[in-house]
């Protein structure tokens, strides 16, 4: 059999016939509509890139049909015939979409239509009947503490604070068994990116990675794990980290002209208040070992030079700063995939990182241990 005018074939076939695999369609039923009500569809496209679609409903439905690849979230909306008020309700769903038949079956409404038809939207649905109940304890927890809060109720809130733990704990365990449980979803691809990925401990995150199958990997989210991943260990321990950036005088300053000290590199902003609440007890740390050859180097992922420095005098805070004020612009932000602070390494004389993330009242014991 000669192949050659096959593959000759193949070549010479339209576009729009190769991505005819990509093709979706959704087809939506709302009997109780109005006629000609606006549906608005925001998804992926087969390029990857954000798009809006629309139509109108006729005689209760409507049709929407186009072209994406993998399974990636999606927003459905009904518009009123009529102007919104101010006290008007949005009526939209996310759902996840791909390839194949999607179908919208409600009354009225888009955000209590069921939207069901492709594998993905299953396991978006599988996890949410899950996860939903244990949200709504959260909920009634994080209203419980707000009440408290401000009826100043200290019994109560140290009471919230033990019943959290178990419904936070039990939130934790769901997700992972869903992404450890469902390595060839598009859906746990955007769990982890979403829940998994703010500060990545390699050692922790390499069996979750490792665990996701090759089409999911090649997903547009999956391509940035992957991408954020790989930024994550360059930034791991055993690695040598170095960066120059302007010091709080505008003079630069280079990472490794303090080599041969142990060094914290803490990543931290003026509005970050976790950040702010750490700075005591590196300030604690640093009064007790800057005699120990060691020595901090703040990174502030401000944008604004007049906010990093106040915060700065404010905090009392004596070791070497710097920034470019370009928040998570910084060029050491991007290299590093930091997305999210406060984060620190520490560093042993030789510029290599020892440890992660050393936070808490006890930060001095922490960072002592491994001074030698």
């Amino acid at each position: 059999m000669n192949i050659k005018p096959i593959i000759i074939t193949l070549l010479l076939l339209p576009a729009s016939f190769c991505m005819a695999q990509d093709k979706f369609e959704i087809t939506g039923k709302l009997p109780k509509s109005a006629n000609g009500q606006t549906v608005l569809l925001s998804y992926v496209n087969s390029e990857g890139k954000s798009v809006k679609d629309s139509t109108k409903t006729a005689n209760g439905k409507f049709v929407l049909s186009g072209t994406t690849k993998f399974g990636n979230a999606a927003y459905l909306e009904l518009k009123p015939l009529e102007k919104a008020s101010s006290r008007t309700r949005s009526d939209f769903q996310e759902f996840y979409l791909e390839k194949g038949n999607t179908m919208v079956t409600g009354t009225d409404s888009i955000a209590t239509s069921l939207i069901t038809g492709t594998k993905v939207q299953r396991e978006y649905g599988e996890y949410n009947a899950q996860m939903n109940p244990l949200q709504a304890q959260y909920k009634q927890i994080v209203a419980r503490y707000y009440k408290a809060k401000a009826a100043k109720d200290s019994l109560e809130l140290k009471q919230i604070a033990v019943d959290a733990k178990p419904v936070m704990a039990k939130m934790e365990s769901t997700l992972d068994q869903f992404i450890l449980s469902h390595p060839d979803s598009y859906f746990t691809a955007n769990l982890i990116i979403g829940n998994k990925m703010a500060v990545i401990d390699v050692d922790k995150f390499d069996p979750i990675y490792k665990s996701l199958s090759k089409g999911v990997l090649a997903s547009f989210t999956g391509q940035k794990i992957t991408e954020k991943y790989n930024k994550a260990k360059q930034f791991a321990v055993g690695k040598t980290i170095d960066f120059t950036l302007p010091d709080a005088k505008g003079n630069e300053f280079k990472l490794s002209s303090l080599k041969g000290k142990y060094v914290l590199v803490d990543f931290w902003a003026s509005w970050c208040v976790p950040c702010r609440a750490e700075n005591p007890f590196l300030l604690k740390a640093y009064k007790e070992l800057k005699e120990k050859n060691f020595e901090i180097v703040g990174v502030s992922l401000d944008d604004k030079r007049e906010s990093w420095l106040n915060a700065v005098a404010t905090d009392n805070l004596p070791w070497t700063q710097v920034s470019d004020v370009k928040g998570f612009k910084t060029e050491v932000a991007v290299r590093f995939g930091i997305s999210a602070i406060p984060q620190n390494v520490l560093l042993d004389p030789q510029g290599r990182v020892v440890a992660k993330d050393l936070r808490g009242e006890d930060v001095n014991k922490k960072i002592a241990s491994y001074i030698k």
